[in-house]
């Protein structure tokens, strides 16, 4: 249907009665500079709308249609298509978004998501109808559904950008992202800067967990020599937890093979309580 070749149409304003998919966020675009290429040269690229029984739903062509009713437009010229499913509209509403650069990276986020959630695709179909990876797709559906509203609402204003949003999704709770949020606000800090910045609290973070983890088993060994008094003798001296930069080790010390494995089944006997 869309390889079909249609002929351009006027298309009284008033009949397009809504959009039939909606990923662009409502904010106040400057449209001035779209308003006077209008006024001087009309609508150079037509509207893409499907036919309904109420009227026409706009598929791609939401800024042209918002500066055709500004400017007070009577009619506009459109592509219509009437035997197209939702599906394969919305589909092809995204595909010519993208190919004018029309959206910013949360706009096509949310047309990515909504794609997705109302038209039923899945990851993979849609990233090979729309020649992304699909890692990109998954990363960008996941800035809307896990960010907090806090943040989603400052890549709307401007504060911070989509950029900064996707360095934000590397942080494993929302109360780390809503702190690390506002000191990137606070001190205005660059892409680079949060990227550094994440990265480092990341591996402080790890290193952090990685001790406590240590400490832990080294308790449970601790208690355990307490009542076990052959274990008591080793721990410590003869068998020890040890870390790296590699990662965590324990150490067997041992004279002979009837040494270690008395050792070893010591060990075993531990972990099995």
């Amino acid at each position: 249907m869309f390889g079909q070749k249609l002929a351009i149409q006027d298309v009284k304003v008033d009949k397009i009665v809504g959009s039939l998919f909606q990923m662009r966020v409502e904010i106040d675009y400057d449209m001035t500079e779209m308003i006077e290429s209008i006024r001087a040269n009309g609508i150079l690229n037509p509207l893409m709308l499907k036919k309904t029984t109420e009227g026409y739903l706009l598929i791609a062509g939401h800024r042209r249609l918002k500066a055709a009713k500004q400017i007070g437009l009577d009619t506009i010229p459109a592509v219509v298509y009437d035997k197209v499913s939702d599906k394969e509209a919305a589909l092809k509403g995204m595909v010519d978004n993208l190919n004018r650069r029309e959206l910013t990276p949360l706009e096509q986020a949310i047309g990515y998501r909504k794609l997705i959630e109302q038209f039923q695709f899945s990851q993979h179909e849609l990233a090979r109808a729309l020649g992304k990876s699909q890692s990109i797709i998954s990363e960008y559906v996941r800035t809307i559904e896990v960010l907090p509203t806090q943040v989603i609402k400052a890549v709307t204003s401007g504060m911070i950008t989509f950029a900064h949003a996707r360095v934000l999704l590397r942080l494993s709770s929302e109360l780390e992202i809503l702190t690390v949020f506002e000191k990137v606000i606070r001190d205005n800090m660059t892409v680079d800067e949060l990227k550094f910045y994440v990265s480092r609290k990341k591996s402080k973070d790890e290193a952090t967990k990685r001790q406590l983890e240590l400490e832990e088993i080294s308790k449970l060994f601790e208690q355990s020599s307490q009542v076990d008094q052959t274990f008591k003798s080793y721990w410590n001296k003869e068998i020890l937890l040890k870390r790296s930069r590699i990662g965590d080790r324990l150490q067997v010390d041992f004279r002979n093979s009837g040494d270690l494995l008395e050792k070893l089944e010591k060990l075993i006997d531990l972990l099995k309580q």
